[in-house]
């Protein structure tokens, strides 16, 4: 929001200059954006009148002219088309210093002495637009400086206002924001209704009273033709980023600019009959002011004549009701249009008015009255023109006055951690337009009604803490015994477990905890999406049952963006439950790989990663959290994973998660490319590992031995291990496989398995006897598991 201040303080005058004027209103929560000069410098530049022109006898597009400056007539060699005889204009004597730098000078101009310029509003720096001399109104006082009689010594501030004051979108709601902060008083302009002087009426109906309580028609006859808008009132339409249009509508944006509320005018002669407030027909079409054709919607409130939609309420008028110059007779409204009937749907339209910014926030009820009445004022005595009586209309439906609110200042005091009389806080509210009325230490506050905001005790607490100061607040000083807090040997934190995934070659990845709830169900179709009330967008709809929905879609995004090898993971909370309302959080790690498995390089082929790759990363991740011993895997199926290769992951034989390549269902779900591999841990069950227990290395040799090992292609490596482990006895320290052979010489069904045996004794060298002996007893109890020696 952009305001003058010297408008501003036709209100109230602070006794602060511009800049604690600024920083008064930041720490009050209206924070100040920019402070801009009203125009830029320029100096010696006067009201001047044109009193003759003729023609440069050696340029045809120059003119010679005499101006008046009110003290001297000066002969001025101009070149703007609109110069004339009579015009009111600026006058840059000589000596003086434009925006530009630019010095003015005596000078002669194609022969022709020249004492002075004549400026254009572009050249002071008042606009960009090029449109000749700016002409200024016939009362404009000849030989006054501009700067002093336009009031350009002035600063343009622009405040960043949360959604939640609206209150403050004009120069009155200011106005008393100020009053409260500087307890300085009030000086409102005076306004005077104009007497009824004609009898004209335009008659109004509601229909939907909770969208509009209350709606004001009045109609002004006989307004003169009109010209230019009152150079004052365009100056603070112009400071506050508003552009002229036509004087009716300009003085309607002024008054919405001073009171805050929006108003619009009709030309009575282009209604069809008496005005209603209704909801829209579905399909109903309407052309607004900016020439764009509405296709409305029944939720939409209109403004309708007695044929169609002439403004879509709150919002902007249609195009065939607006006025125009040639308006004579018009019909304005004041209404309150609940902020619950205008929200969204400027939006939706594409549309971005100032009406509609305020009444989403919320105008204050009592405002449509004022209003009128103001601008009944302006447009009568600065146009001209006879007002009829102000109608009001009512749907029926009483505007509820604001609850009072209980505050007790002990449980204030308490949560202000600052004493604050009960009499002090009575006045600070009391400032704010709130009614108070003291109970020994417990105030009862009514809040005006422009003050939405204000419902409960925490939101008084705020305006105390605001009116106060909260630099007058002190955090007292805390005394305390530092303890440093270590993490028990026991504990797998987060940090530690980011250390060792960054270890393996993973990068961190921290995803939206909203998804796609199509994406969703891609993952987890038993559990119906937890879905939220207001989104923020249509593919955040629903709260992330698994962390594998945002990894593979920054998967699919980096595979789009060609990088060849992708290895991401995240730790974060997943959400269980039927409603958001009653969702469950609970710690998930997830991760991700594909693409390459590592760098190309010339000494070995480029392979792509596979189901080992990521089993292998997981099982080094279980090692380095202390719980390698405690793995294991169990063949499992899961909607999201390929049938043949997906494990349920066991931690101390309970499920802690899954892992396996994605099915290509999933991968055409996430628009992913080539095989995608995936694993999930509940960090709950990875929370606690054993105490870590510490063993001298033994000085004696370790002792390998190779087996080739035919078993069935169904038994699975673990339960080989786990055999090989039973029988092996307690020198056994490792079995590995490191090759795997099918095809000729092996029979069908069967595989060969290459498998390192590694021994050792801790006190003394074993013997080949020694290892010979329990080599012969695993393979007697191999047999048992129909595996042999292969010849």
């Amino acid at each position: 929001m952009l305001f003058s201040e010297n408008w501003l303080r036709t209100w109230i005058d602070p006794q602060v200059d511009t800049d604690e004027l600024a920083h008064r209103l930041t720490m009050a929560g209206l924070e100040v954006d920019a402070i801009e000069p009203a125009a830029p410098a320029f100096d010696n530049v006067v009201v001047a009148e044109v009193k003759s022109v003729r023609p440069h006898p050696d340029a045809d597009k120059l003119r010679v002219t005499e101006v008046f400056d009110g003290e001297t007539t000066w002969q001025v060699v101009c070149g703007a088309p609109n110069v004339r005889e009579g015009l009111k204009a600026p006058l840059a004597r000589v000596g003086a210093t434009l925006p530009n730098g630019m010095k003015i000078k005596k000078a002669k101009l194609r022969g022709e002495p020249s004492h002075g310029m004549l400026c254009g509003a572009d050249e002071l720096g008042l606009s960009s637009a090029r449109d000749g001399l700016l002409e200024l109104p016939d009362d404009a006082p000849v030989g006054r400086d501009l700067r002093e009689w336009l009031d350009l010594d002035d600063a343009v501030i622009e405040l960043g206002i949360t959604p939640n004051r609206g209150d403050v979108l004009s120069i009155a709601g200011l106005a008393q924001e100020c009053s409260a902060l500087f307890d300085a008083k009030l000086a409102s302009p005076e306004t005077r209704a104009p007497a009824a002087s004609v009898t004209s009426t335009r008659a109004a109906g509601i229909e939907a009273a909770d969208a509009c309580p209350v709606y004001l028609t009045q109609v002004i006859e006989a307004i003169p033709a009109r010209g230019e808008t009152d150079m004052m009132i365009a100056e603070r339409l112009r400071r506050a980023g508003v552009s002229t249009v036509e004087p009716i509508v300009d003085l309607l944006n002024y008054v919405m600019l001073e009171t805050g509320q929006p108003m619009h005018a009709f030309d009575a002669d282009r209604l069809d009959g008496d005005i209603r407030v209704r909801w829209a027909k579905a399909g109903e079409k309407m052309v607004g002011l900016n020439e764009q054709e509405l296709t409305l919607e029944d939720d939409c409130l209109v403004v309708a004549d007695a044929a169609n939609p002439i403004a879509l309420a709150g919002i902007i008028g249609s195009q065939p009701s607006g006025v125009s110059g040639e308006t004579r007779r018009i019909v304005l409204e004041s209404a309150h249009f609940t902020p619950e009937a205008v929200a969204g749907r400027a939006r939706r339209f594409g549309l971005s008015t100032d009406a509609a910014f305020r009444f989403e926030r919320g105008v204050d009820p009592s405002l449509p009255r004022q209003a009128i009445d103001r601008a009944a004022q302006l447009i009568t005595e600065l146009l001209g023109g006879q007002a009829g009586p102000v109608v009001e209309a009512t749907g029926g439906r009483e505007l509820s006055a604001p609850a009072a609110i209980t505050l007790d200042m002990d449980w204030a005091e308490r949560r202000l951690g600052l004493p604050v009389a009960t009499d002090r806080a009575a006045d600070l509210l009391t400032r704010l337009g709130c009614e108070v009325t003291t109970d020994g230490n417990v105030l009862s506050v009514v809040p005006p009604t422009r003050r939405f905001d204000l419902a409960i005790p925490e939101d008084l607490l705020e305006e105390l803490a605001r009116l106060i100061g909260y630099d007058e607040f002190r955090a007292p000083i805390t005394r305390m015994t530092p303890e440093i807090g270590l993490p028990a040997a026991t504990d797998n934190t987060t940090t530690r477990i980011g250390d060792l995934m960054a270890d393996r070659g993973y990068f961190e990845a921290i995803t939206y905890s909203f998804v796609d709830r199509e994406l969703d169900a891609v993952i987890t179709p038993d559990s119906p999406p937890i879905e939220l009330a207001n989104p923020i967008a249509s593919q955040m709809a629903a709260m992330r049952q698994s962390l594998w929905p945002g990894l593979l879609e920054a998967v699919a995004h980096n595979q789009k963006r060609q990088q060849p090898a992708i290895r991401l993971f995240e730790t974060g909370h997943r959400f269980a439950g039927s409603t958001a309302a009653t969702a469950r959080e609970t710690g998930e790690l997830a991760f991700v790989a594909a693409g390459h498995a590592a760098p190309e390089q010339w000494g070995q082929a480029t392979r792509t990663v596979d189901f080992y790759d990521i089993k292998g990363d997981l099982e080094d991740l279980l090692e380095g959290l202390g719980l390698a011993e405690a793995l294991a895997f169990r063949a499992c199926e899961h909607p999201a994973l390929h049938p043949g290769q997906s494990a349920e992951i066991l931690v101390d034989g309970h499920a802690v998660g899954e892992i396996g390549a994605l099915h290509p269902e999933t991968l055409k779900a996430f628009d992913l490319k080539g095989s995608v591999f995936v694993a999930r841990l509940s960090l709950a069950g990875i929370d606690a590992r054993p105490l870590p227990q510490s063993a001298p290395l033994s000085k004696f040799p370790r002792i390998r031995r190779d087996l080739a090992l035919v078993t069935p292609t169904s038994l699975a490596f673990r339960d080989l291990s786990a055999a090989i482990r039973a029988a092996g006895g307690e020198f056994l320290r490792d079995v590995e496989p490191f090759d795997r052979y099918v095809g000729e010489g092996v029979a069908e069904g069967k595989q060969s398995l290459a498998v390192k045996l590694v021994f050792q004794n801790d006190e003394r060298t074993l013997t080949d006897d020694e290892i010979t002996d329990t080599i012969n007893h695993i393979l007697e109890h191999l047999r048992q598991h129909d595996v042999e020696l292969r010849g």
